[in-house]
């Protein structure tokens, strides 16, 4: 088995859903459509698809809320600190 480098390409991993993600992906650019912020977006996007891998959600944050890619992590761990927080309470 070859040791994987930088260099060695990741391969992109799968949603579980295909068709929540798309769903989730267009209510995001729908939001951002009608004036919501980006972080109005990214929750939306988070609330469909939580249980998703973190790749996947990240994917979604940049597809369907205009995030950049550097900032995509931020809203990934801001958003999902305040659900878990919510989904104790």
């Amino acid at each position: 088995m070859q040791k994987p480098t930088p260099d060695t390409p990741k391969q992109p991993i799968e949603t579980k859903d295909k068709n929540r993600y798309a769903k989730a992906v267009q209510g995001g650019q729908t939001i951002l459509s009608e004036g919501g912020s980006k972080a109005d977006a990214a929750r939306a996007i988070y609330r469909l698809i939580h249980d998703e891998h973190r790749e996947v959600v990240l994917r979604a944050f940049i597809e369907g809320a205009d995030v950049t890619l550097k900032g995509a992590p931020t809203y990934y761990y801001n958003i999902s600190r305040k659900f878990r927080k919510q989904k104790a309470d």
